[in-house]
Order: structure tokens, then C-alpha cells, then sequence
């Protein structure tokens, strides 16, 4: 799934059962919508098994104040439909603050520092370790 509007920009592609969210641009209330709706079309396939999200936001400037909003019912979503751990891309300075408050509103059991990368390969790794742990 891709979209894309002036403002910003969203590629959603699937690796066994790792969800991978590309973001760029800013961040506003209809692009995330049609991530939304491509997201949980895409975990349907899971049939109720437990999966891991990477969002990869290193192109990302900031979320609109309706985005984050909107990030927090999805992760709010997404913890009732079996995501077990969330890992994130980001190096912008605003979007990271952004993040950590969207977690901590969403009431996210995790340490944000622990699910934050530089780089999508480091998250990719985080994610596949901690789905091995869990199903082990």
C-alpha cells in the first residue's frame, strides 16, 4: 500500500509477520487515516497471531495536533489486535517527543528509549527478537 498527498507520504509493506510503515513528510489526519485503513486490512492475514510494527519515520518533520491524536487511537487499536512491540526510525527531534508522548497516552507498557532506532535494519532485529522471545 502507498499513499501520498502534498504534505507527507506512506509506504506500508509486510515481512513474514512484521509490519513496516514508511513515513515522510508531515504528518496529517488523512494520510493517516489511509494508513489506518490499509493497516488493518493488512493484519487480518495474522488470523489473531501476534505480530511487530516498525514505523520508519527518519524523513518525518512532526505530526499535526489531529495526527497524534489519531496515533494514539491506532496504537490503542493496535495493542487489542495482537501487536506485541512497536520499534520506531526517527531522527527528528520534534517527531521523537511527539512519539513518546503518543505511547505514554496510548498506555503503552514499554520503555520508549528501548523501541527507538536510527536505522531500520537495528528495528527490524528488535522486532524479530522480541517475537522469537514471546513465542518461545
Amino acid at each position: 500500500m502507498e499513499y501520498k498527498n502534498e504534505n507527507g507520504h506512506v509506504n506500508l509493506s509486510l515481512e513474514n509477520n512484521i509490519v513496516i510503515a514508511q513515513f515522510s513528510g508531515n504528518l496529517e489526519l488523512e494520510l493517516l487515516s489511509n494508513f489506518k485503513t490499509a493497516l488493518f486490512e493488512t493484519i487480518q492475514s495474522f488470523k489473531g497471531e501476534k505480530w511487530g510494527y516498525i514505523s520508519d519515520s527518519s524523513n518525518v518533520v512532526a505530526a499535526t495536533p489531529q495526527a497524534e491524536q489519531e496515533m494514539v487511537a491506532i496504537s490503542h487499536s493496535m495493542q487489542q489486535n495482537n501487536c506485541l512491540i512497536s520499534a520506531f526510525v526517527l531522527t527528528s527531534p520534534i517527531a521523537i517527543s511527539q512519539m513518546q508522548r503518543i505511547m505514554q497516552n496510548a498506555k503503552r507498557d514499554v520503555t520508549f528509549k528501548d523501541c527507538l532506532f536510527d536505522n531500520l535494519e537495528s528495528a527490524k532485529h528488535f522486532i524479530l527478537n522480541e517475537l522469537n522471545n514471546d513465542l518461545s
